[in-house]
């Protein structure tokens, strides 16, 4: 998910002396709202391994701050995208960027997305999230002239 116009909210902060912090902040709230997200779309088994799998992290970069949600779970891109042909016959998410393979002579699972319909349902509310945490430290700024 990338995030438009930040740009100049980034420029204001830097021309009133402030840093990267607000925004590491604003993405690490949003980060763990998809992360909550994800968790409670997950399918859950017998152990909650793959729910309990599901991580976060931020992290500052040159041009400003990068967060990720992420498994590291072996299933689980077989229970996002489904397996075989139920798996292929799915009708969402998108299909896995890595060709994952369907297949044929298996019937397999469905699909059952957890990170696409976090990250989708959140779309609007990430740059929200970030965009609050940037406005409250430039107000903090602006009362310090």
């Amino acid at each position: 998910m990338t995030m438009r116009n930040l740009d100049s909210l980034i420029r204001k902060l830097n021309r009133l002396g402030g840093d990267k912090a607000p925004l590491v902040r604003g993405i690490k709230k949003a980060t763990i709202k998809v992360q909550g997200d994800a968790k409670q779309l997950a399918a859950v088994g017998e152990t909650g391994q793959l729910r309990n799998s599901i991580k976060e992290e931020t992290k500052e970069t040159t041009t400003g701050a990068q967060g990720r949600v992420y498994t590291n779970a072996e299933h689980a891109p077989y229970v996002e995208f489904g397996t075989g042909q139920r798996g292929e016959a799915s009708p969402s998410p998108p299909k896995s960027p890595d060709d994952l393979y369907y297949r044929q002579d298996w019937v397999g699972m469905e699909a059952q997305p957890y990170m696409y319909p976090a990250a989708k349902q959140n779309e609007k509310i990430v740059p929200k999230i970030v965009g609050d945490e940037i406005r409250k430290e430039l107000r903090s700024l602006r009362g310090r002239r």
